[in-house]
């Protein structure tokens, strides 16, 4: 399994993208830096020469738009919940003066946002109505949350086994109670889905792509009404009394910046020291960016914010290298 993944930028109202199978398992590490750092990575790409080239809709995990005209990043990946932001955060202060927005749709936000036909993404219809269509989890299996459903103040959880709820349509509401209940919840999960069949109302927060879910929702839950709440969990909470309690992502902040700062490390320290040339280099574009360790520690300062301890980038360098 690779992380395939999709980078367009644009300058002077033209644009150009990359992609590869593997490039979303770092894009939050290339991306951490700040604009000259990504773009000398993604720069050192080979570009796709066809504009109608893209990754699939389906199973791109990762993309970004580095629009230059509007200084606005636009961008997604899989990743947690309080990983995403601790990500958004520390791009807040390493891309000081630029937008930072998360796309909901996942690469349709990308191509949308470039004035593309959506047929470039090869999007696949929602026309399943079974909530497990490869593997339903036994009542053994330890329960690893990715959804949860809530009707009323009950709590019902799916794993990564399930299909997007929101995509199934009503007939969703007859396989709810063969899913386990949850009361307390000890990470926020990756999406959530509230439901009041009386007054026919949905509402979605999530932080994995949508595809299309605004456009696509009266078709198939027809005479109900959306409410989309971007990544406000607390909104479903609200709507469930005492149901169940979702764990404040704050509790791991100070882990999540600590870990984005290693990973940051381990893919820019290399390139400082080894050597390499060549278009096969695997750090070329970290050295077409030219940071150094002592470039690093201000970057990385930038990430961690400034309540939090900063990292000796030197010793890590050299404990790293060693």
């Amino acid at each position: 399994m690779g992380s395939r993944a999709n980078v367009a930028i644009r300058m002077d109202g033209a644009w150009t993208h990359c992609g590869s199978d593997s490039i979303g398992y770092s894009l939050d590490a290339y991306l951490a830096l700040g604009p000259e750092p990504a773009l000398a990575v993604f720069g050192a790409l080979p570009a796709w020469e066809d504009p109608a080239q893209w990754q699939t809709e389906s199973v791109c995990e990762a993309g970004a738009l580095i629009d230059l005209d509007s200084q606005e990043l636009l961008f997604f990946l899989d990743v947690d919940y309080h990983q995403r932001l601790a990500l958004l955060d520390g791009c807040r202060r390493t891309w000081p003066g630029w937008t930072i927005r998360w796309a909901y749709n996942g690469i349709a936000d990308v191509t949308d946002a470039l004035g593309l036909d959506r047929a470039v993404l090869g999007r696949q219809p929602w026309d399943n109505t079974a909530l497990f269509k490869w593997h339903k989890p036994g009542p053994e299996e330890e329960l690893v949350l990715h959804h949860v459903i809530t009707v009323g103040t009950t709590a019902y959880g799916l794993d990564y086994n399930a299909e997007a709820p929101w995509s199934i349509g009503p007939a969703l509401l007859d396989q709810l109670f063969e899913l386990p209940r949850v009361t307390t919840l000890p990470r926020v999960p990756r999406s959530g889905l509230h439901l009041d069949p009386a007054a026919r109302t949905a509402g979605v927060w999530s932080t994995e792509p949508l595809y299309g879910l605004t456009e696509r929702f009266a078709d198939r839950w027809p005479g109900w009404t959306l409410r989309f709440w971007e990544d406000r969990y607390l909104e479903q909470q609200r709507r469930c009394g005492n149901g169940f309690t979702f764990a404040d992502p704050a509790d791991l902040a100070d882990a999540s910046a600590q870990a984005l700062v290693d990973r940051v490390l381990r893919h820019w320290v290399p390139a400082t020291t080894m050597p390499g040339g060549g278009p096969q280099d695997p750090y070329r574009g970290q050295r077409d960016a030219g940071l150094t360790v002592d470039d690093l520690q201000p970057l990385t300062g930038a990430l961690l914010g400034p309540s939090r301890a900063p990292v000796d980038v030197a010793a890590y360098a050299k404990a790293m290298l060693d």
